[in-house]
């Protein structure tokens, strides 16, 4: 994934319907696609993005580890079912043990069954960790 992919990415993430928490263009690039931490994959059909996985390495104190954690994965709804988001995850999967990081975190809303079951029949186990999270207003 490079910034030049970006435009595609927000395009194929509003078509997907997320009108509570689109990604925008700032998210996108504070992440730094191609850059060093960046571990993030697209899946293209006849030259048209139909898919990505945005996911970063990171340093983690529970306990202290390197590990590549997923963001964010989606399918073209148009393009579900063909096994892309699987052949995404191999790449990710393949990627990481290239490079001798030995864990992947996914980060799944509790209620997103879909994508739990999506996660567990590639072998993903539900961790220990427990987020808790507080907003504000700035």
């Amino acid at each position: 994934m490079t910034r030049s992919d970006i435009h595609d990415i927000l395009a194929l993430d509003r078509k997907f319907g997320k009108a509570d928490a689109p990604l925008s263009y700032k998210d996108m690039v504070t992440t730094d696609p191609g850059g060093p931490l960046d571990m993030s994959f697209i899946a293209e059909v006849g030259g048209s993005l139909v898919g990505f996985a945005i996911a970063r390495l990171a340093y983690v104190m529970i306990p202290f580890a390197e590990l590549c954690i997923i963001h964010s994965i989606l399918v073209d709804p148009d393009y579900q079912n063909r096994g892309i988001g699987v052949r995404l995850l191999g790449k990710l999967v393949e990627h990481c043990q290239e490079e001798g990081i030995n864990t992947i975190r996914a980060l799944i809303e509790e209620q997103n069954d879909e994508l739990t079951r999506f996660f567990e029949r590639l072998g993903f186990n539900r961790s220990t960790v427990i987020n808790y999270d507080k907003t504000f207003n700035s």
